[in-house]
Order: C-alpha cells, then structure tokens, then sequence
C-alpha cells in the first residue's frame, strides 16, 4: 500500500487506497479537498511526493455548487502550474443534500406503505421541542396526502406474512404509481426489516415499468420504528435525484479534466465514498458539508496533544460546533430542519452564525443577528456586491479588527463606507452610536454561539472550562478571543490555515462504511450466537463494500450494539469488543456503566435487550505529523490601526502577518495577526504564540 511523504505543512497525509483509472504510483500523484461553504468554496491540495500543500478559496455559486468547485480547482493548478494529469484524487464535502432539506427543493416523492399506515409521516413523535408552546408546529410532510399510496399486505412483527401481496395487488399498486407519475418512489412497509420480500417485489416490479429514482427501506434503513425507518427512506427520495444528478455531472466534469482521478464525496458519517457508489445512499450526504470541519479540526488538535476539544467553524453563513473528548463522536440520528435523520452522523451542531450573517431589529426594538445570511450573493455590504443590510463582517470592519486591504490576502477589498452606512441604518433604529451598535453586533453573535457550546457541553455534564477552543473558517480566529471569555475558557488553538481547515479534514478522513440491523433480541446465552451471527455478518457486508471501492489495505471493524433494558423506549450505544469471549456478560457490563454514568443510576439484574446490531468498516490511515516552521528572526508588525475593544475603549492594536511570526515569538493584545484565509484578533490580556508546527496558541494571560 502507498505511503505518502512525511513532510510538509500539515500534509503527512494517510495512507491511500483508492483504485486508481491510471497505473501511475501514488508518489507521482496529488490530492485535493473542496469544501462548498455558503459564501467560500475552500480548496486545498496536498503532493504525496513533496509534502507541499497549497490553499485557495472562490466564492461560492449556491445556484450550482460544481461552477464554483471547478472553478476552484482550476485556479489552484493554474496558480502553481500543475497539470491536471497529476491530479489522482478529489475530495468533495458537498452541501447540496443539506440544502434541499432546509429549503424544500428536493424530488417530487411518492410514498408506498402498507394499507392503513400512510399517514405515518404526519402522525410522528409525540416528541416536542418547546414543550410549553401551545401553537407548536410541524415541518410539512414532504410527501403530500394524495401521493401516499396503501398496500393490502401485511408481515407480523415476527416477519411471517399474514396478508400475501398478490399479482394483482403489485399491478394496480403500479399501475396507481405510473399515474403520478413521479420522480421519486419511496417503499416503506411494515416489519420489512424483519422480512424484506414484500419491499423486493415492489422495487424490482417498479424499476423494471418506470423511470423513477425507486429505494426501499429494508436496503436504507432495515431498523424498527416505523416513523424513522419512513421519513429516513423518503427522504432518500427526496434527496436522490438531486444529489445523484450533481454527483453524475461533476465526476463527468473532473473526467474530461483531470483523466486519471477519482471523485469520492464526504458523508455524514465522517468516512468518504466513492461519488459513483452514491446511487441509493444519497441520504449518507445529509450533512456531508459539516463531518469534514469537525474531522480536520480534531486532527490539529491531536497533532498538538489536545484530548478535550471544541471544535468552532465560522465560515460566511454558518458556525457548526463540535465538543470532542479524546476521539470524533458518530451519533445514529441527527436533524436538519426538522426532519429527523436515523443515519450515522458525526456529532455537529449548526447556527446561522458566520461572517454573513444579518443584524435586524424586531417589532419591539430588540437587535438580533442571524440566522438570516448575506450568503455569497450578494455578501456583506462592505464587498460592494450590493448588499443592503448590516452583517457580522461589516461590523468587525468598522470595529477595526479586518482590514479593508487585505480581506482573503487583498483579493476582495472592503468598503469602510459602504459597512458604515448599513450599520448607520440600524443604529438609528437602536438609538446608538455606530460603535455601539458595531460592538453590539459581535456581542450578540459571540451570545448565539456561547449558547451553542453551552448546548454540547454544560447540558451533556461536561465542563467548557476544561477544553481548548479550536476556532476556524473564515471569521473564526476574529471572535474567538470574545468566545472564550465568556466561557471562561483559557487557551485557544488556532490551525495553521484555519479557513480550509475543513477542506483539510477532507483529505484527512478515511474511507467508511457504517451498516446496522434491527435484531430486538434479549441478552442472554440462548442468543449469543445470534448477535454474533449479524455482526460478523454486517462486518463482512461492510468490508466488501469498501474493498469495491478500491480499498486494498487493512480494513479496521468496530461493533456496536444499541442496548437498553427491557421496558425502555430509548437504546444506548455500546461498543463491545470485536474478540469478547463472553457477549452476554461483556455487553451487559458495558451497558450498566455507560447507563449509569448518563443518568446517574443503573438497574442490576434487570433484563436487557439487544435492539439493533452496527458494524463500522473503515479504511486505516496514518497520523499527521508536525509541520516544521522554520522562521528565526523575530516579526516586525507591518501596521497598526485602532480597535474598539469589547469595554468601548479605542486601543491601538499592531498588525502582523502570520508566515513572518518566528517560532516562540509571542504576540501581546490587543494586536492583528493577519494571513490569506482569515484574521486571527488578540484580544487585551491574550497573548499569541506561534508554534513550530504551524499552530499559533493563544493564552489568556494571568490577571
């Protein structure tokens, strides 16, 4: 298996094993990472022969995302006079599919379903997020009444069939399918994961008389519970055509670009696939945009020995945060937009906080900011683009802390007047100064995302206290200092290039298969082998999923077993060992410990289940290794300009830029540190160190 060279800025890469169209050697070949953010597109590039690595960032075309991801990557071979033939694989963290779920622009979706379940969609959870709010509502189902179409069959929850599916049932139910003539066909029907049959004859007789993208719950989600299993399997539907189109489109396009490469895609799991293995698995790409921050600011923190982590990209539109302990947490759910996921999904929470994001009065005089974005199109007012109302970015212009020159190393230059005016309008509104209400911008984005933290740490029992801030994206170093002294949290990481640190995380990440099967068995000897018999089933399912995708070195194999005891509505996840001697005893264990460490108490002796089986496959890497920052003489700063500091008071702040810092020399606040992807601001009473492995650390000094 090829190894990639160990040197370079953050570029030991790990080991590849993807199949290449081209029999060059690996050590001739070049890697690069896109990552579609709502105002910048970030690419980076990584050369397994030299260690280079390379940056770049285009704005983004939400219109259609592959303009702005072609446009990225041939600039960035153009820049550096790379050919494309060198090119043998691209990374994609995608946020097509996240997109179509916030604003409804997915398939239009029929939905088969047993005879009499149909609504199941509507009906739900009994779950309700503001308990107290008597005018609650629910996302619309995006399967409309009339398209949800019953089935006269019936499978018992034991999986033996009490009411056949005949010939003729499977005609008209075609035949009624045809007549809507829609894009989509979802298939859930009761107890499929038990027994599939039912579900197999619908999809094979559908795909052979119509065009329609068709997938079934048994082959998305064979797990119980008949609300997630539906909406997770329509929302496969919902997301396919649009997620598959773009896919087909853009892997054609990198073809005829850049012949001898692979196009694999980020999925929400953390793990990548191959764009072409993406048919009927479109629903892994939900939050596929999101995975690779986390991803990539955990492998900066581990290179410098970090084990507790909040993990903060801020880019244009959007903050997604993420607090790990000691290793990337991959729940078996998430939400977007109030559709409930039952995917494997790395543990991120997203605002609408970023560089973009709106401030705006309410009816009763109150400021906010966000969720609302500029977005790219238009962007801040201060990018002269046609903005009319007042964002994040324009108040930290004013505030003093970005400079209206060097905005993305001086290729977009800020409007002073421009920023001034928009901010004006709202101040009037206020009835404050423009420094006031400047000041009361950043304050009420840095509340939006305490409370985010706050959410992921203090309401899970952890401690923010106890953790490092790793900031990145565009805006995150320019508000981090303000971030962590409201949660009192004393030291602060900042990568070496935090505004592609997402893209980095691509390029990163490993190939990875997750597959789960509902066995709802209870734990106990007489079904030992049983559990076993599906895991290793699962692992092996897993495994040659990714040896079709290319893979030819070691296959790691994780086991999981959703446990609760008898009696409970909810499971908790349990990793057992893949050599236990003793399942039963093992799992059981396992259980009570983590049960009584969630709540405090745990029921010995009392029967437990084993509700749904996992298995993990994933493709082994190698760690990153520290980037050597070779810069003696110690920075001169290039400017100094004044800032208002978050007690009002103006302060005179040097300007440095970040590759002349020499190793170990320490920045005091309140200055600017400035580089191409973003602007890191030091705070009064922080200091800045920067690191021989391309970090700067940032501390918040005795007082």
């Amino acid at each position: 298996m090829s190894r990639y060279k160990d040197s370079g800025l953050l570029s030991n890469l790990p080991k590849c094993s993807y199949l290449r169209k081209s029999r060059q050697s690996m050590f001739e070949m070049k890697i690069i990472g896109v990552d579609v953010g709502g105002t910048f597109t970030d690419v980076i590039l990584t050369c397994s022969e030299t260690g280079e690595q390379y940056v770049h960032k285009v704005p983004s075309t939400p219109e259609s995302q592959d303009v702005a991801v072609i446009r990225g990557l041939q600039e960035i071979l153009a820049e550096h006079n790379i050919k494309y033939e060198e090119i043998g694989l691209v990374v994609h963290g995608t946020t097509v599919a996240t997109n179509a779920m916030l604003e409804r622009k997915g398939a239009r979706v029929v939905l088969i379903t047993t005879d009499g379940v149909e609504d199941v969609l509507e009906i739900g959870r009994q779950n309700r997020e503001d308990i107290y709010n008597l005018n609650a509502s629910r996302p619309e189902p995006l399967v409309k009444r009339e398209n949800r179409i019953g089935v006269k069959e019936r499978i018992n929850c034991d999986g033996r069939v009490i009411l056949a599916l005949t010939d003729q049932e499977l005609n008209s139910v075609v035949e009624s399918v045809t007549h809507r003539n829609p894009e989509s066909i979802a298939i859930s029907l009761l107890f499929s994961f038990k027994n599939q049959n039912h579900e197999r004859e619908l999809l094979q007789a559908l795909k052979t008389k119509t065009d329609s993208y068709v997938v079934a719950s048994s082959e998305v989600l064979p797990e119980f519970r008949e609300f997630e299993r539906t909406s997770t399997t329509v929302l496969e539907a919902y997301l396919g055509p649009l997620v598959i189109g773009y896919l087909h489109h853009l892997d054609s396009s990198l073809e005829d670009m850049c012949p001898n490469s692979k196009l694999t895609v980020m999925q929400s799991n953390g793990g990548t696939m191959l764009a072409s293995r993406a048919h009927g698995r479109a629903i892994g790409l939900a939050i596929s945009g999101l995975a690779g921050g986390a991803i990539g600011g955990w492998e900066i923190a581990k290179q410098c020995e970090v084990q507790r982590a909040i993990t903060l990209d801020m880019g244009g539109t959007s903050c997604d945060i993420s607090a790990i302990l000691g290793g990337i947490v991959v729940r078996p759910d998430n939400e977007v937009g109030g559709l409930p996921l039952r995917i494997p999904s790395v543990d991120v929470k997203t605002i609408g906080a970023g560089g973009g994001s709106i401030a705006w009065v309410d009816e009763v005089g109150v400021l906010h900011v966000g969720p609302q974005s500029a977005g790219a199109v238009p962007g801040p007012a201060s990018y002269r683009k046609g903005g009319e109302n007042a964002t994040v970015t324009d108040a930290n212009l004013i505030l003093g802390r970005l400079n209206s020159d060097y905005f993305l190393g001086g290729k977009i230059k800020l409007d002073m007047d421009c920023a001034k005016t928009v901010v004006s309008d709202v101040a009037s509104v206020l009835g404050l100064t423009l420094e006031e209400t400047a000041l009361g911008i950043i304050r009420i984005s840095t509340a939006n995302m305490v409370q985010a933290i706050r959410e992921v740490t203090v309401e899970r029992g952890t401690d923010p206290r106890n953790f490092v801030l790793v900031p990145f994206g565009g805006a995150g170093p320019t508000q981090a200092v303000d971030i962590a002294n409201a949660l009192n949290i004393k030291q602060i990481l900042v990568p070496p290039h935090p505004g592609i640190t997402s893209a980095l995380g691509l390029v990163c990440t490993d190939l990875r298969v997750d597959l789960m099967r509902t066995v709802l068995l209870s734990a106990n000897e007489n079904n030992s082998e049983n559990i076993l018999a599906v895991l290793k089933h699962l692992s092996e399912e897993a495994a040659s999923r990714l040896i079709d995708q290319g893979v030819e070195s070691e296959i790691g194999h994780n086991w999981i077993i959703d446990m609760r005891y008898t009696g409970q509505s909810h499971e908790l996840n349990i990793e057992i060992p893949r050599d236990c001697k003793d399942v039963v005893k093992e799992s059981i264990n396992l259980f009570e410990v983590f049960h009584e460490e969630s709540f405090g108490y745990c029921m010995k002796g009392r029967e437990v289940e084993w509700v749904t089986a996992r298995a993990v496959a994933e493709a082994s890497s190698s760690k990153f290794k520290p980037y050597q920052h070779n810069i003696d003489s110690p920075a001169e700063p290039t400017d100094s300009r004044r800032v208002l500091v978050n007690n009002g008071t103006l302060e005179d702040a040097e300007v440095y830029r970040r590759w002349d810092i020499a190793v170990g020399q320490v920045i005091r606040g309140s200055s600017i540190i400035e580089q191409l992807d973003t602007t890191t601001y030091v705070g009064p009473g922080w200091s800045a160190e920067q690191r021989a492995d391309g970090t700067l650390w940032m501390r918040r000094e005795q007082q």
